[in-house]
């Protein structure tokens, strides 16, 4: 059973079982509370008005591009596109022109034991060519949290979805004590504005996670996935595990948290594309044609 309640100008859903309870709101198609036996495992904020007045993406499904496009531009088929940038000169998480996606309020559907959220993105929105239908779907199966991407367009664009939740499993407050393993052998070197400059092996390196241990020190940065899982996560007396088919995966240890939580309060993991692929042709495609279905997923398992 999914429940609706009224959350300030915008609603909240619970979707729960025997092992989860999770609660979403139309307001970002944020993924506001996750609970596993009894106890939070994400941060988030009290009311929507947190969620409005804060750029930490708490929660939320960013898009149409998660992560960074450098310069704020690109080329599509022949034709330049200049995007609005809010990281200095690059874009973020598909830019916050007007209302970024992570602050509009989502139509909501209750399907079964589904919960859908649908977004209209109009053609130039933020700078992206092609009117884009997006829905995120969240469902429970046992201790698993799965979310379903899609993705439309009426015209060439670049689409590339992810949901930005930060994770604490223990309640501590201290991501950098949380155990993490990665299923990636290389991962995207950054610059000083985090875009990506090459991809390096990670053995030899700090950033090599293929063995469980302490996350340690800051990161920032994207990893190659090399197979199922993408990762597993372990703090305290929970373990989480990824699985996903997107093809790397953002680690972000929150050092610029901001507001009632502090930094490196909780790590977040993004499954997603590269960052900048659109200034990239060597990195896997997020082109959107139309006629062309996106679907990607994601999973959370928790033990």
């Amino acid at each position: 059973m999914i429940i609706k309640e009224i959350w300030g100008n915008f609603s909240l859903f619970t979707l729960e079982n025997e092992f989860l309870r999770v609660r979403v709101s139309d307001l970002g198609a944020t993924l506001v509370s996750l609970q596993y036996k009894g106890q939070e495992r994400v941060i988030g904020y009290e009311t929507p008005e947190d969620y409005l007045a804060s750029n930490d993406f708490l929660g939320a499904t960013v898009g149409r591009y998660a992560n960074r496009i450098a310069g704020a531009a690109f080329t599509l088929d022949g034709k330049r596109y200049t995007l609005t940038a809010n990281e200095g000169r690059n874009q973020l998480h598909g830019g916050t022109a007007g209302l970024p996606h992570n602050k509009r309020r989502w139509e909501a559907a209750i399907e079964g034991e589904r919960l859908r959220f649908s977004l209209l993105s109009p053609a130039g929105d933020n700078g992206f060519p092609g009117e884009l239908k997006e829905t995120v779907c969240y469902s429970l199966s046992g201790a698993t949290l799965r979310l379903d991407f899609e993705g439309e367009c009426d015209a060439l664009t670049h689409f590339a979805p992810t949901n930005h939740s930060y994770f604490d499993l223990s309640g501590h407050g201290k991501c950098l004590d949380a155990v993490l393993q990665l299923n990636a052998v290389s991962y995207l070197a950054v610059d000083g504005e985090n875009i990506p400059t090459a991809v390096e092996a990670v053995e030899g390196t700090r950033f090599d996670f293929r063995e469980a241990r302490p996350i340690g020190e800051n990161y920032d940065h994207c990893f190659v996935l090399a197979g199922e899982p993408a990762c597993v996560l372990t703090d305290g007396d929970c373990r989480m595990t990824i699985r996903t088919d997107f093809p790397a995966i953002q680690v972000y240890t929150g050092s610029g948290l901001s507001g009632s939580h502090r930094p490196n309060a909780a790590v977040a993991l993004e499954p997603e594309f590269y960052p900048d692929s659109p200034n990239h042709p060597e990195y896997p495609s997020t082109v959107l044609r139309p006629g062309e279905v996106f679907r990607k997923y994601i999973e959370y398992r928790f033990d």
